[in-house]
Order: C-alpha cells, then structure tokens, then sequence
C-alpha cells in the first residue's frame, strides 16, 4: 500500500513487490504523498481492515 503521489514507495514500487509475494495486494491510495497515512489515516485503514478481513480463516 502506498500513495498515488510518493516519491519514496512509489506505486510502480508497491506492484513490483506485491509480485513477488503469493497472496498479495497492490492498494494505491489516491492524491496523497509520502506521508498519506498522517495525512489520511482512514484512507489506509479501511482497505487495511478489508485486506485483513478478507485473509482470516
């Protein structure tokens, strides 16, 4: 997961690592920057909890 606008975990980045792990999602969350967790917090956690959810057994 990262932010459309990060030029430090850019999204080409985020698909390239989520490639090589079985099982993984690539969530680019729009119009934010490197720090779009502070600057949204609620636009990470929901795909978070929904990726989590969707992983439980």
């Amino acid at each position: 997961m990262t932010s459309e606008n990060d030029s430090g975990s850019t999204p080409a980045m985020a698909h390239d690592i989520a490639a090589e792990i079985p099982g993984a999602q690539t969530i680019i969350i729009p119009r934010l920057q490197h720090l779009g967790l502070m600057e949204d917090p609620n636009a990470f956690t929901k795909p978070l909890l929904q990726f989590l959810g969707t992983q439980a057994t």
